[in-house]
């Protein structure tokens, strides 16, 4: 079986050719405004969620004519009116998806994909992923099993300026991990359900066909062997999460 790559950090790198697509998540932007200024520079669509607009429009001031989004999205029950006004004088596409059986981020990812070809998207990174309150960071989560179900293997990755996070499908799976920009953290976890059997190389601890789920053996606090590459054979979904060294957005 093939394994599919992750260049995980490696869409950081100023000299890295990847083009991506940014959403920028209704969380406090400014812990992350290093990280986002690099993304920002590199992706070839830029999207905000709802009040991430608000988030943009804040952190941006005089700038703000600077950073126009490609793509403003969201049921608006956070997004200032003012703010949506402002971007709507600018051009910007601004959709309203009143839709509640999915959340604004998953709605907007969908537009996204459907984007996909005419911009040529070779991943997407959520932006302001983590924080905030525990219900939606779990539903980010359970976006990028809906990810999967709409693009098939296109990355999708959660991302603040202290972690990363991406879901493994079942079968083989290349990590790179040679950027220069991992702490010295990395975990796998079976968050939707259990996972009979998972091989790993390049990790401190490596797994060997064994089985994980909560209530049993969870492999976090995980660390490196010095390897470039980690390897993950799983036979059920896996969450990747691994965190980024002090400054290394810079």
């Amino acid at each position: 079986m093939e394994a599919l790559e992750w260049e995980l950090l490696h869409i950081l790198k100023p000299n890295n050719g990847t083009k991506f697509a940014l959403l920028l998540l209704n969380q406090p932007l400014k812990p992350e405004l290093e990280i986002f200024h690099q993304l920002w520079s590199k992706a070839i669509f830029k999207a905000t969620v709802d009040g991430g607009t608000n988030e943009l429009y804040d952190n941006m001031a005089e700038q703000r004519g600077k950073y126009l989004p490609n793509l403003i999205t969201g049921d608006f029950d956070s997004a200032r009116q003012e703010v949506l006004q402002f971007y709507k004088e600018k051009g910007v596409e601004i959709v309203n998806t009143p839709d509640q059986d999915d959340t604004d981020f998953t709605k907007c990812l969908k537009i996204i994909l459907e984007k996909r070809k005419t911009y040529q998207i070779d991943c997407v990174v959520a932006l302001s992923a983590f924080g905030g309150r525990l219900d939606q960071q779990f539903a980010n989560i359970n976006t990028l099993f809906t990810a999967h179900q709409l693009a098939g293997s296109i990355p999708v990755y959660l991302l603040s300026s202290q972690s990363m996070s991406c879901l493994l499908q079942k079968g083989c799976h290349r990590l790179m991990v040679d950027s220069g920009m991992e702490g010295e953290s990395c975990g796998l976890v079976p968050i939707g359900g259990q996972c009979n059997s998972i091989t790993t190389t390049g990790l401190k601890w490596n797994l060997e066909g064994q089985s994980m789920c909560f209530g049993g053996l969870i492999s976090t606090s995980n660390t490196w062997n010095g390897a470039d590459i980690v390897t993950v054979e799983t036979d059920s979904p896996l969450l990747w999460m691994m965190n980024l060294k002090s400054n290394s957005a810079s």
